[in-house]
């Protein structure tokens, strides 16, 4: 009896101690210094992403040293893994907009409601997205006009990554569910997590080492999939046990109709503003492929060492949506729409200072992944013409997630609409290829996009129709 009643006293002690750590965090997203609490949500987002992107640099480190035409296909798969998982993480925006703004109200009960609903929903649709993967990437790669001699391994890899889109979206919902919360530190952990074993994993199942077997581009597909297994169980665990504040209480796993209806208003927005970013990709894609595997290559490592680059301002622009959620809730519309404004500064100013910093060496850069002269060169063009639009695209990731925060998710899809297929790749096409500037004419097509888009943005949010919460 003894050895209960402690227990329940340590109990107690512990969802007091969580309890008055939650009432601390909301109070300073309320009303705390903006730009203090900004970087406070933001590092460990940026971190978690620096992570995301190391996934995809280790893959492409390694299997540079397999050769060019690997390298090549996994640039050409990637776009369609992008696809796949976008619609399933633009579902969970929903719950972190959802969870912010039932946090700024003060509604717990309803936070742990939400988050039952978007793991019933958004779990079932990484079964059928996978299964869809699975069954019909080859189709899609051809339509890409990806070249003949590489559609064999990225076919593979696909097949592979289709195979764990439940294991990543399970870790999606964890995160995204967490962020809306005010949490940012334990998705960040868990990230790191995943990514020093899919670092560790890569090589030896590339390569064939030790007892492993040589599986090239395969063995960097399976090393992803086992590290965001085993990251989606633990959070999946984490939500069920209530240790960080939100409960997965299986009284809420029945689906609830009126709650999903929620889900779909905003999270099919997102979804369709992720997925076009996705196909855009994937168009993007069979322009670049016009010009051989090469140009294929230096495009694939120069994106990933762009979206290396802009992780400050996914992390700004995740800690926007969070902060304008819980200020529209708590019915701060001044303080929303200040915050919006004040992360719209810091990461220009943080993104023009990088464009710089990164022009200095970018031929260094890019011969750290390819040593292939033809690749080295083209990719150094991409970087140097690109890089000054880092600070717009920065501009447009935070204006979308202000809009997302306030659940406004279809004029974010609006936006990137405009990005992608009204401006990135008619200019893509037409100075590229029309006009003959080759390759320079998509890095000149990508800047364009970057600079107008960011400001259509922030004119459309200045106009102020966002005002108004999601629920």
């Amino acid at each position: 009896m003894g050895r209960s009643s402690n227990a329940e006293k340590i109990e107690l002690k512990k969802s007091k101690i969580m309890k008055k750590a939650r009432l601390e965090n909301r109070e300073e997203i309320l009303n705390g210094p903006i730009a203090k609490t900004l970087f406070k949500l933001a590092w460990p987002v940026m971190i978690g992403n620096t992570m995301q992107v190391a996934y995809n640099l280790a893959d492409t480190f390694w299997l540079g040293r397999v050769g060019a035409d690997a390298v090549a296909a996994l640039s050409v798969g990637f776009p369609l893994v992008f696809l796949m998982v976008s619609i399933g993480a633009g579902i969970t925006v929903a719950g972190t907009t959802l969870v912010a703004q039932y946090m700024g109200m003060g509604n717990e009960e309803k936070v742990n409601k939400i988050t039952a609903q978007i793991f019933v929903f958004v779990g079932s649709l990484s079964i059928i997205l996978g299964l869809i993967g699975f069954l019909f990437n080859e189709p899609v790669l051809n339509l890409m006009g990806a070249p003949e001699n590489i559609i064999g391994d990225a076919s593979a890899y696909l097949e592979i990554i289709s195979l764990g889109v439940p294991f990543m979206f399970a870790f999606f919902i964890f995160s995204a569910l967490l962020r809306g919360y005010g949490d940012t530190k334990t998705p960040m952990k868990m990230m790191v997590f995943s990514t020093l074993l899919n670092i560790i994993l890569d090589p030896f199942l590339i390569f064939g080492i030790a007892f492993f077997p040589e599986l090239g581009v395969r063995g960097a597909a399976f090393a992803t999939i086992f590290s965001r297994a085993i990251a989606g169980i633990i959070g999946i665990y984490i939500l069920f046990t209530g240790k960080k504040g939100l409960k997965l209480k299986m009284k809420y796993l029945k689906p609830d109709f009126k709650e999903i209806k929620k889900i779909l208003i905003l999270g099919i927005p997102s979804a369709g503003e992720q997925s076009i970013v996705a196909l855009g990709m994937t168009f993007l894609m069979s322009i670049v492929s016009q010009f051989g595997t090469v140009v294929v290559a230096a495009y694939g490592i120069g994106s990933k060492i762009l979206s290396a680059v802009m992780l400050p301002s996914r992390g700004f622009a995740t800690a926007t949506t969070t902060m304008v959620g819980q200020n529209l809730g708590a019915e701060n519309i001044n303080r929303a729409e200040k915050t919006a404004w004040v992360s719209s500064g810091l990461i220009l100013g943080i993104m023009t200072f990088l464009a710089f910093v990164f022009n200095l060496f970018p031929a260094t850069v890019i011969s750290i992944f390819n040593t292939n002269p033809e690749v080295i060169k083209i990719g150094t063009s991409f970087l140097k013409i690109v890089g000054f639009s880092f600070g717009f695209l920065g501009v447009r990731f935070i204006i979308g997630g202000s809009f997302r925060g306030a659940g406004n998710t279809f004029i974010a899809m609006i936006i990137a609409i405009i990005a992608l297929w009204g401006l990135r790749l008619p200019l893509a096409q037409y100075l590229g290829i029309n006009l003959g500037w080759g390759p320079n004419g998509i890095w000149w097509g990508m800047f364009l996009s970057n600079f107008v888009t960011a400001i259509i943005a922030s004119l459309w949010f200045k106009k102020g129709g966002w005002k108004e919460k999601a629920i």
